[in-house]
């Protein structure tokens, strides 16, 4: 308890890198959990929130070829694919009108045969179909390839999605924000300041958006700190971050493990201490630290519901990407309610903009 009680007050008072580094390598991730879930309870009580979503792939391919990916198809590969605006309209409506979605949830790879044109059209026959239903995507290195591609600004692209009905944007393509790292995992992709430059400018139109880390492949501690804190100085300046969402690295079938960068999944200590430092680095700029079921798995993401996550994501209908690396199974809001009820806390059902919708 005394260590826990020290890490709450250096938390209280403001971790910077080189202390929030300190706590990853010297203290014990129970403590770590302690501390992160007081802080949680102190900012948001005891509920756990999660969205009825519906995730929807526009398509596969995808030119980046990233090491950490086993979802893309290159052009021309027989199982690539390219869905239209009216069938991904109508997969939204048939989960809506099937199990209650208020969100889909959308990204795709790096097709550069795809115009601006598009995606209007989806998102415009997507909001035909069911106005109701929010659309969250594409991610900001979908939005930096396409402005490329296009040859528009971000600004551009991100206005055009918006008006073609984009409501947020979700924190795909952060994975770490240090270039040493991803010059490694995603040697093909934009760099870190290009990510944090295109959430600037969705915060500044008015798009919220999500924050994601993805961890557990050739991270290290100094690198975790590092990204949560670009996130955090990110949301001091605009705040337009909703929830920030930790990923497990899912190696299977990828090119990180075939190449023996990865041996497996990274061990539970290094979940809870990714969730607790996320919550003691982000405590009064991010309300919301989800524990990301898809990836750590549902028993997992209970634990974590007790080291300073307070957001289950979603009920993922239909999750592709990370199934394919060998993960992600199905979910509804019966079984997510469960998983916060086990540990104690409050199940609340929420809409994209994290505004409570019900309690289960």
């Amino acid at each position: 308890m005394q260590d826990a009680s020290y890490i709450l007050e250096a938390a209280r008072s403001g971790l910077e890198a080189s202390e929030a580094e300190k706590l990853l390598v010297e203290f014990d991730p129970m403590d770590l959990a302690q501390a992160a879930d007081r802080l949680t309870l102190e900012a948001s009580g005891d509920t756990v929130t999660f969205v009825n979503n519906v995730v929807v792939n526009y398509a596969n391919i995808c030119v980046a070829g990233c090491a950490i990916c086993a979802f893309y198809r290159p052009p021309g590969h027989p199982e690539a694919y390219v869905r239209s605006p009216e069938d991904v309209a109508r997969a939204v409506a048939e989960s809506r009108a099937r199990y209650g979605v208020t969100e889909l949830h959308i990204n795709g790879g790096f097709d550069p045969e795809l115009k601006a044109e598009y995606f209007e059209e989806l998102f415009g026959a997507v909001k035909a179909a069911s106005p109701d239903v929010a659309i969250k995507g594409l991610t900001a290195a979908e939005v930096d390839f396409y402005s490329r591609v296009w040859r528009m600004g971000y600004r551009e692209v991100l206005g055009r999605l918006r008006d073609a009905g984009m409501d947020a944007m979700s924190g795909g393509g952060a994975e770490i924000l240090d270039e040493g790292v991803r010059r490694v995992i995603t040697p093909y992709k934009f760099d870190a300041d290009a990510w944090l430059r295109v959430q600037e400018e969705a915060h500044e139109l008015g798009i919220p958006t999500n924050a994601t880390m993805l961890y557990g492949h050739i991270e290290e501690y100094r690198h975790i700190v590092k990204h949560i804190s670009e996130i955090r100085d990110l949301q001091r300046r605009l705040h337009g971050v909703l929830t920030f969402i930790p990923i497990k690295f899912v190696p299977w079938n990828t090119q990180l493990y075939r190449d023996g960068l990865v041996k497996g999944p990274a061990p539970p200590e290094l979940d809870v201490k990714v969730t607790a430092i996320s919550r003691l680095m982000l405590a009064g700029e991010i309300p919301r630290i989800s524990a990301y079921w898809t990836s750590v798995g549902k028993r997992m993401a209970s634990i974590l519901l007790l080291s300073g996550a307070n957001d289950l994501v979603g009920t993922m209908i239909n999750e592709e990407v990370l199934r394919t690396a060998g993960s992600g199974e199905g979910s509804s809001l019966e079984e997510l309610a469960h998983i916060a009820r086990e540990v104690g806390r409050r199940p609340v059902q929420r809409d994209t903009f994290q505004r409570v919708l019900r309690e289960l």
